[in-house]
């Protein structure tokens, strides 16, 4: 148990300054969506027209995303797969998700016979768009868990992680750092807790506009 928290110790040590940076930025989104209004979003629309916006692009972005997190055997290298692999389990299906779950949310309000407002969908989506992050996340946790001993020992990545070297590089972090999957689950844990606290915001931020709706 020593040696796994000096490990976790380790980690956010070294990712001090992008943990934090992390924690500002899921922050403010929280907070903007929680408290800021926007007079554009404050229109009607069609439940009919939203059903399928959302419904056609989301069946098609899920097709691909499931075509492409197996690394077909297209004659690509194995970096450009490796990326699209990533943009497929890391970003793919969260974006899907709140497609979907505006589909679901103009059904509703189709059945309702009312349209649905734009500012409402918008926090729908944003905050459906937050849970599958923070699900996608928390994969990674799990993940980093496995492969390290429950973050027992360090286990360099290859091109996996690629987007979370990039994001370290932001911060003067090394490869030799972000390229870990001892440092990745750590850093995923943060992200997931910011991820949560948008979630939140916007479906508490919702509930307060039912209530005065209704």
């Amino acid at each position: 148990m020593v040696v796994r928290l000096s490990m976790l110790f380790e980690a956010y040590t070294k990712t001090a300054g992008m943990c934090l940076g992390l924690l500002v930025f899921f922050g403010v989104i929280a907070l903007l969506a929680r408290f800021l209004r926007v007079k554009a979003l404050d229109f009607n629309m069609s439940a009919r027209t939203v059903f399928w916006a959302c419904m056609v692009p989301g069946f098609l972005l899920l097709s691909v995303c499931l075509t492409l997190i197996d690394e077909p055997r297209w004659q690509l290298s194995h970096e450009t797969l490796s990326w699209m692999f990533m943009f497929s389990a890391f970003l793919g299906i969260p974006a899907v998700m709140p497609l979907f779950a505006g589909a679901v949310w103009a059904s509703a309000f189709r059945l309702l016979k009312t349209p649905v407002r734009a500012g409402s969908l918008v926090l729908v989506m944003l905050g459906v768009f937050a849970l599958g992050c923070a699900a996608s996340n928390i994969h990674d946790v799990v993940w980093c868990a496995a492969i390290t001993d429950t973050y027992a020992q360090h286990q360099a990545a290859g091109y996996d992680l690629d987007f979370f070297v990039a994001l370290g590089n932001k911060f003067g972090i090394a490869r030799e750092v972000t390229a870990d999957y001892a440092t990745l689950g750590p850093c995923a844990m943060v992200m997931v807790l910011g991820e949560l606290a948008v979630a939140v915001a916007c479906f508490r931020r919702l509930g307060r506009l039912s209530r005065i709706v209704g």
